[in-house]
């Protein structure tokens, strides 16, 4: 329940929706067709991170998930708070591409209602960049946030979304969350299988006194109204999936 909190206080701090009036083609040769002008392909020091290559339709072709990132100056503000002295607020967005037979690539999915978070948030500045990376394997994207604030909470979390393409769309199927409270080892985690419905909550574990790990999991059946799709999923979705887990 400590852990909902944080969530839900968290994403009260950084909700936004942007509304980028981009337009992609459904259609085009290359990668680099579908980045609109003055956007650019997120890239980390590994330059892998936010590229992501893998049979998501089962076609034995190489399909690509790409994170982009608009590029303009006017979205890095100064920052006189807490965390950096500059702050990165180019809105992001997930683009997935499936491969066809002539080599070509056609636009499948794309996430652009703030799910991917900006690095930066005026509003809450000392939380770091939460995009950790994007993944395929085994047919499936998985889409990994890091929570880490430098000021504000002790708490620290890693969450995985997995989704599978069926029924013509990406489909939330699975979530994974692990956290701990960086001052005491606390520990919690959650894991969801949206196909069965069914959650299992971990408490009472404790990374550092070994005194006091005692992890105890508790399985709970849940009612989904809806599928959670990638191209609807914002920055408020956990917080109504959280709502009904609890």
């Amino acid at each position: 329940m400590k852990r909902k909190l944080f969530f839900i206080l968290s994403l009260f701090l950084i909700y936004s929706i942007y509304i980028f009036g981009e337009d992609f083609p459904k259609n085009a040769k290359t990668v680099n067709d579908f980045i609109p002008k003055g956007w650019k392909i997120l890239k980390d020091e590994n330059a892998s991170n936010f590229i992501a290559k893998g049979d998501l339709n089962k076609d034995k072709l190489e399909d690509v998930a790409i994170i982009i990132e608009k590029n303009d100056k006017k979205n890095i503000k100064k920052n006189d708070n807490f965390g950096p002295n500059e702050l990165n607020l180019n809105p992001r967005i997930l683009l997935i591409l499936f491969k066809e037979k002539d080599g070509t690539y056609s636009l499948v999915a794309k996430n652009d209602k703030g799910f991917i978070k900006s690095e930066g948030n005026e509003d809450n500045p000392a939380l770091m960049d939460t995009l950790s990376g994007i993944s395929i394997k085994n047919n499936v994207l998985k889409i990994t946030f890091n929570y880490f604030m430098s000021a504000g909470s002790w708490w620290t979390s890693t969450d995985v979304y997995i989704f599978r393409f069926q029924n013509n769309v990406f489909e939330l199927i699975g979530y994974e969350s692990n956290a701990y409270m960086r001052n005491t080892g606390e520990e919690e985690g959650i894991s969801i299988n949206f196909s069965t419905n069914k959650a299992k909550i971990t408490t009472g574990g404790n990374m550092f006194e070994e005194n006091e790990n005692h992890p105890k999991s508790e399985w709970r059946y849940l009612k989904f109204e809806k599928k959670y799709i990638l191209n609807e999923m914002t920055e408020s979705t956990l917080d109504e999936i959280l709502d009904i887990v609890y």
